[in-house]
């Protein structure tokens, strides 16, 4: 990984801007935005940094203070907080110009909104952070803050064509995110390639640049949810395997792990407990303003008691130290599984984050990486998932991935 980074030119800004002029009546990724006047003042006397030159969109359940956040519910329209969330804070001390707020589903769930495809008007960018994925897709902004508690960053990235990256749970601070899941709860980001990905997360962090290793072991896992998988989905998982091996990177098939087997139910039950408390105040006091589609889901998620919380906690916990010795005693840097079940659906719905929920339970870092097009013209690619804290090691596996699948 080098140690230099691309910084943004004023040619890049205006090219982002009149792509934004073009396109958002098409994409419609921005919930708010500044006008052009005053993001090319920004960009003016933003600080040197790791971030110098960038334009930057905030997903908008992420606080900033000068500009609302909705939180893609009519209850908070106009809501103005007074600060920024501490990862935007971070990225503008690293010299990013933030352009504006992008659309998110309903409280950041899956209820649809707005914001389509790039590739397509006519299908989903996923969800739920839509705008975000979308709006780095079409080239409106250089990168994109969103957030994941299934697969809110990785599944829209891939249906969008996008690297997607969500850090290790509880590496980053959620100060001034709107909560979903205190369990489950991860900033993430999109950005055109891995090596943007990779200075995102050094600005995040303060994390020095690893020394490159082109020896790594990777595992080619379908999980128990594999019958969710497109046909074209497994034949880009095949031929990334290839690519991989022919490129000095030792691939392994692993049959579904049975540490995992509980933790698709186990995590779902925590999510739904978590959630009917954490909207408490929005369905005592505003229940006409929520969709059919959460309400039912706040009448599911009443049903489970405390106890079979904890059941599900202690499988959860159980499940995290069996993963961590399965990935140290075989050596495996990584995981290579699908992202997605397969190219992105039409925009009824935001797609199926079957093969997220696992991951995102356990807590470790995962990436997507863009392939090529399915049938459909859509993007498809594969998502790596690393090991706990091993943020920095998976962003190497990932830059040497994207390389050779690159190069092939």
């Amino acid at each position: 990984m080098s140690n230099d980074w691309v910084v943004g030119t004023k040619d890049d800004l205006a090219a982002e801007l009149e792509r934004v002029t073009q396109r958002d009546s098409t994409v419609l990724a921005w919930t708010a935005r500044h006008d052009d006047e005053q993001i090319i003042d920004a960009f003016g006397v933003a600080p040197d940094g790791l971030l110098s030159g960038w334009t930057i969109g905030v997903k908008d359940v992420i606080n900033t203070f000068d500009l609302p956040t909705e939180r893609g519910s009519p209850i908070y329209k106009g809501h103005r907080p007074v600060s920024d969330a501490a990862c935007v804070a971070m990225a503008r001390e690293a010299g990013a110009v933030v352009t504006g707020k992008t659309v998110t589903t309903e409280f950041a769930l899956f209820t649809p909104n707005i914001t389509t495809n790039p590739h397509n008007p006519l299908h989903s960018p996923g969800g739920s952070s839509s705008g975000s994925a979308a709006a780095v897709a079409d080239r409106q902004v250089r990168a994109a803050f969103g957030t994941q508690t299934v697969g809110s960053v990785i599944r829209p990235a891939a249906f969008c064509g996008v690297v997607g990256f969500k850090p290790s749970r509880r590496l980053l601070p959620l100060a001034g995110v709107a909560t979903l899941s205190y369990a489950f709860d991860t900033i993430g980001w999109f950005t055109q390639d891995v090596a943007d990905s990779a200075t995102m997360f050094r600005a995040m962090t303060g994390s020095p640049t690893p020394e490159q290793n082109l020896n790594h072991k990777v595992g080619r896992y379908l999980s128990h949810q594999w019958e969710a998988s497109a046909p074209e989905t497994l034949k880009v998982l095949d031929y990334s395997c290839e690519a991989l091996a022919a490129n000095g990177i030792e691939v392994v098939t692993i049959d579904p792990l049975p540490h995992l087997e509980s933790v698709f139910d186990a995590a779902n039950t925590i999510l739904h407990y978590e959630i009917f408390r954490v909207f408490a105040w929005e369905r005592t006091h505003h229940l006409d303003l929520i969709s059919d589609l959460l309400q039912k889901m706040f009448i599911k998620a009443s049903d489970i008691s405390h106890d079979d919380y904890l059941e599900a906690q202690k499988i959860l916990f159980s499940a995290r130290l069996a993963h961590e010795e399965f990935m140290s005693t075989n050596h495996f840097d990584a995981l290579l599984t699908p992202s997605a079940p397969g190219e992105a659906p039409l925009i009824k719905t935001t797609g199926d984050s079957v093969f997220n929920r696992v991951w995102t339970a356990l807590g470790v870092p995962t990436i997507h990486l863009p392939v090529h097009l399915g049938p459909n013209g859509l993007p498809l690619g594969v998502q790596l998932t690393g090991r706990s804290w091993c943020d920095k090691e998976l962003l190497l596996i990932a830059m040497h991935a994207e390389s050779t699948l690159t190069a092939t």
